[in-house]
């Protein structure tokens, strides 16, 4: 076989390997640069204390929401209540409406029944946001 004959060989059989490497490697490259300021409505939301009500037994997780979003908008939050085993034992939502840009505002998600061992561990498991403003009026 001509010398030439096995370099063609050796260099499609490289460009058989390289190209979907490559491919694969720019991919992951834009997706990255294309997320990379992703930001979720959960990262604006802070358990700011939780707690057995004292009268009623039941758990209270106080939430405290600073907007990290560019419009105006509400902020709907599921907070999950956890025992001391991590066991999931009630779950409750809450919203805090109307909130502006960089503003802060605070809930209150209260269980539906009455909790009966230790102190429970509130967990944010889901936060959505839902914008108010048009977007050709948002100011970032």
């Amino acid at each position: 076989m001509p010398r030439w004959l096995v370099v063609l060989w050796v260099a499609m059989g490289a460009l058989v390997v390289l190209v979907p490497v490559g491919a694969i490697a720019a991919y992951i490259y834009v997706s990255g640069e294309v997320h990379a300021d992703m930001r979720f409505p959960s990262d604006d939301v802070t358990v700011a204390r939780c707690a057995l009500d004292p009268a009623t037994g039941r758990p209270v997780a106080e939430l405290s929401v600073t907007s990290g979003a560019a419009r105006e908008g509400t902020y709907t939050v599921t907070v999950e209540f956890r025992d001391e085993r991590e066991k999931a034992v009630d779950r409750g939502t809450g919203t805090v409406g109307g909130l502006a840009v960089g503003a802060t505002g605070r809930t209150a998600v209260v269980g539906a029944r009455a909790y009966g061992g230790g102190a429970p561990r509130c967990v944010v498991l889901d936060a959505e946001f839902e914008s108010t403003e048009p977007v050709a009026t948002a100011t970032r």
